[in-house]
């Protein structure tokens, strides 16, 4: 039964019939999203849990496919594992009839899917845990960051574009001043456009709504777990891909 059940969650035709579903689920969901921006467009800017228990409790019939989204999305993480540790120990039981280059070679693929599915982990730790918080950038204004923490904005300063005609008004840069607080200090700091801060494991990114005359400018502040993962295994991957193609590349030409 057990053996049953692992290669019905290994099987290929499973892997064809889950991207499908994905997919259809995809375009239902980007009909959704444009249709009720009110409530999807705040993902941008809160966390998955803390953005269902604001919006997604009181919507669900606009809210299901997110559900079944997740649920596809396990199922195939879980065929991704099943027929990744099968190829593994496929190969490792035929160790002793190839030589280590080949042995990595073919494990290679197996290895780069490892790597995806750390990627795909990263993600969805950055969507579920961790900080992330929208700031409007007005003088005076206030928020409160973890560990008793809070930023507070002092200032605005923006430079806009005089030349050529096709551009002027636009923003060129804008640099906003804050106070970073603990129970014990504040620390005077600065943030621009494309000119993150980084502080106590939090960073702060500027971002503006519109380019031209007086901005519209929030303060991102998160803590993300995920992106170590994700860093990490695309680092992985690529790696491997860089080593793995031009080896294959070598043994077709050399099997010709």
């Amino acid at each position: 039964m057990l053996k049953k059940i692992w290669r019905m969650c290994g099987s290929v035709r499973l892997t064809f019939y889950l991207l499908l579903f994905i997919s259809l689920n995809l375009v239902t969901a980007s009909f959704y999203v444009k249709a009720y921006p009110r409530v999807f467009g705040t993902l941008n800017n809160l966390l998955l849990r803390e953005w269902f228990q604001l919006y997604g409790v009181y919507h669900p019939e606009k809210i299901w496919w997110l559900l079944t989204l997740s649920g596809l999305l396990i199922a195939f993480g879980l065929n991704i594992a099943t027929c990744t540790i099968d190829r593994l120990l496929t190969l490792w039981s035929q160790r002793n009839h190839m030589g280590k280059g080949v042995l990595f070679i073919r494990t290679s693929p197996s290895l780069i899917h490892i790597c995806f599915s750390i990627i795909l982990a990263g993600h969805f730790l950055s969507m579920v845990t961790g900080f992330n918080r929208s700031i409007d950038v007005m003088p005076g204004q206030v928020a409160s960051l973890p560990f008793q923490d809070s930023v507070e904005v002092l200032d605005r300063q923006c430079d806009y574009y005089t030349s050529p005609e096709i551009i002027k008004g636009f923003v060129k840069q804008c640099t906003v001043s804050i106070n970073l607080e603990t129970p014990v200090e504040k620390t005077p700091k600065q943030i621009r456009f494309l000119h993150p801060l980084s502080w106590h494991g939090l960073s702060f990114h500027l971002m503006a709504e519109k380019k031209a005359g007086a901005p519209k400018m929030k303060i991102i502040v998160r803590n993300d777990p995920g992106v170590k993962l994700i860093l990490w295994g695309f680092t992985a991957m690529v790696m491997l891909m860089l080593w793995y193609f031009p080896q294959m590349n070598k043994a077709i030409r050399g099997g010709k």
